[in-house]
């Protein structure tokens, strides 16, 4: 399936039966006939109780098989009925079980292929994506891809089932079976006419939940600026919006799956008050026949209209699954090459762009063009320029995140070819503006990515990041820091980031405006640390401080792109 075909009911059911297991589902189906079998054997019983009740020696001659239990005491086809039944509810427990855990498992995979994909697709790809988008797909609609799975069994008990006590009712009369089949049929056929739109429904669903989870995941993230800004209540007023649009959405939704249930039980009260009727006066079928049938109907009832409800549910739940198929498709056609075999490469004489360019959609212009640069391995390097620029490019660039329309990036002479860009990488550490801490200890958040790392070595790496401080507190790294380390300063989150990236002993070490939030003490601390680690290893500083381009052995200023820039010593 391209990613701008819609995904057929039928391509849904194919593909969530191979992700389901073909062992899983036989196992399933085994135990969904013989939950149907049970209860048509439950409901034939009926048979030689109504004989007993109404006085009758035997019941139809087309069971006859049945007529031993007539011979039953009251007492023992009660007790037999009884224990069908209960055999029954021990299946069907069985049965919900296997299917709810099967629901949980197809949610799981597809969050955990979704993620992957989207994690390993080019950054090139990623940057121009909403990410909140992606994390609505991952968090809700791979939910309700688990319930779409869940309606699909649904929809196949009640099938298995109905077909069981049609047969069961064709074994007691089949001129009843054949006249309520078809007084059904012009029932579903009236009651199908109110169902309109479904699909459509669920896809604005999505819209509108995707909307919802954007403004909620950048609401929160900048809600301080909002409310110091006098923007709380734009914020509200905006959510208010969002939530009434969804409300709107699941209110249609509802209204249409309550008035089929209206009518489809004014429609099944009538058609089983026509079947009696025609039964006992214009038939003159006996009791014995008619209870048992009419006992069968009433019980298929509700499974025929859960059967359509559940329908209705895949039909509004099936573009989820088309957004997080399409979506996970789109990322594998953007996938990054995979790692080469070869080993990762280090930095020891220089790195190098050569006749580098690159542009992006929206822009009339390329970011870089025809761009040389060449850094000398263990030196500092500021890059300056206005926002939008290209220096976040150029940092993308260089620690091989992004491949360049054109041009090549050398390590030590030797072209970086797109399957050695992620082995790079692991010698590349990076430390952004708003450093990414996780709600943890400080050695949690120093160790990130490096599990096997020692105390040892994370109070090595903190003392080359100049975080004294975390020797002054009371747990020392074992401190835990709070929801994205709020309890601790700008200038504290700054130097935990830095002692992470130190951690790694990087070839190339990325500042990415690093000190724009930090008062002086704390940027002086910065480039205190900064001149520690010269010569240690390569630093590229993106920046607009003075202070810090005072660092720096040359300067690459982009200010004068998209012309061709050159780099001037320091």
């Amino acid at each position: 399936m391209s990613a701008d075909t819609p995904l057929t009911s039928a391509g849904a059911l194919r593909l969530l039966i191979s992700m389901s297991g073909g062992g899983r589902l036989i196992q399933l189906g085994f135990l969904m006939i013989l939950a149907s079998l049970t209860e048509g054997i439950g409901l034939l019983l009926l048979v030689p109780i109504t004989a007993l009740v109404a006085g009758q020696a035997d019941g139809p001659e087309s069971i006859a098989w049945l007529e031993p239990f007539t011979q039953f005491p009251a007492g023992m086809l009660l007790a037999l009925a009884v224990g069908v039944v209960g055999l029954r509810a021990l299946i069907v427990f069985a049965v919900m079980s296997r299917r709810r855990v099967l629901g949980i498992i197809l949610t799981q995979r597809l969050r955990e292929d979704c993620h992957e994909a989207v994690s390993a697709a080019e950054w090139r790809w990623l940057s121009g994506e909403n990410s909140a988008d992606h994390a609505a797909l991952i968090m809700g609609e791979a939910a309700r891809v688990g319930n779409l799975a869940e309606q699909v069994l649904s929809m196949a008990t009640a099938l298995v089932t109905v077909t069981v006590l049609g047969a069961a009712a064709a074994m007691l009369s089949w001129k009843l079976t054949v006249l309520a089949l078809a007084i059904g049929v012009v029932t579903g056929l009236l009651v199908a006419r109110v169902t309109v739109r479904r699909r459509r429904i669920g896809e604005e669903y999505s819209e509108a939940y995707g909307a919802l989870h954007r403004h909620v995941a950048n609401g929160l993230a900048h809600l301080r600026a909002a409310r110091i800004g006098g923007g709380q209540q734009r914020l509200s007023e905006d959510f208010r919006a969002i939530t009434n649009r969804l409300s709107e959405v699941e209110r249609r939704y509802y209204l249409a799956i309550d008035t089929v249930k209206l009518l489809f039980q004014i429609s099944a009260a009538a058609a089983l008050a026509l079947l009696v009727w025609i039964s006992l006066f214009q038939l003159a079928a006996p009791l014995t026949t008619v209870i048992p049938v009419l006992a069968i109907l009433v019980r298929a009832v509700p499974l025929v209209s859960g059967l359509y409800q559940s329908l209705r549910q895949w039909h509004f739940d099936l573009p989820a699954l088309q957004s997080i198929v399409q979506t996970m498709e789109t990322a594998r056609r953007h996938a990054e090459p995979s790692a080469a075999a070869s080993g990762s490469r280090p930095l020891t004489s220089q790195l190098a762009l050569r006749a580098v360019s690159i542009g992006f959609a929206g822009r009339a212009a390329p970011i870089l063009e025809n761009f040389d640069l060449v850094i000398p391995a263990g030196s500092v390097v500021g890059v300056t320029g206005p926002s939008g620029s290209g220096k976040s490019t150029l940092a993308d660039i260089a620690s091989g995140l992004m491949a360049p329309d054109e041009g090549k990036l050398l390590i030590d002479g030797r072209v970086l070819t797109p399957e050695e860009r992620l082995e790079w990488r692991n010698r590349v550490a990076y430390v952004e503006q708003q450093p990414f801490l996780i709600e943890g200890t400080i050695a949690d958040n120093v160790r990130w990515g490096r599990d096997s790392e020692s105390d040892d070595a994370i109070r090595r790496a903190l003392d080359h990041a100049s975080a004294a401080f975390v020797r002054d507190l009371p747990q020392g790294i074992g401190t835990v820091v709070g929801e994205a380390g709020r309890q601790l300063s700008g200038g504290e989150r700054q130097r935990l980031a830095l002692a992470r990236a130190l951690l790694g002993q990087p070839d190339l070490l990325i500042l990415d405006e690093v000190t724009s939030a930090l008062d002086r003490a704390n940027e002086a601390v910065v480039k205190q640390t900064v001149n520690e680690l010269r010569g240690s290893c390569t630093i590229m500083i993106l920046t607009h401080s003075p202070g810090l381009l005072e660092l720096a052995d040359m300067i690459v200023d982009l200010a004068d792109l998209p012309a061709p820039v050159a780099a001037r010593d320091a």
